[in-house]
């Protein structure tokens, strides 16, 4: 176990901690990480500038952080409760 959550339990939490995020973060995040695209191969997919990928993915991996830190958190309270 790895924080108190079974690998597809925290694949599980991840893909849903993705799914929730607004749609902008969310569309480049599916892209880059669960279809393996690189920078420029994003950008061209969704018709952005690369410049405007790269903060989408800074800004998108910032809120999942803090999402998923959110959630062990709140995980590791209920353990020891």
């Amino acid at each position: 176990m790895d924080g108190g959550l079974e690998e597809e339990d925290r694949d599980g939490v991840v893909r849903r901690a993705v799914f929730s995020l607004p749609p902008k973060y969310r569309e480049v995040l599916i892209l880059f990480y669960f279809h393996e695209m690189d920078v420029t191969a994003t950008a061209r997919s969704l018709g952005l500038p690369e410049g405007t990928v790269k903060a989408r993915l800074s800004r998108g991996r910032e809120m999942l952080r803090s999402k998923l830190s959110n959630r062990l958190r709140a995980d590791l309270l209920k353990k020891e409760a």
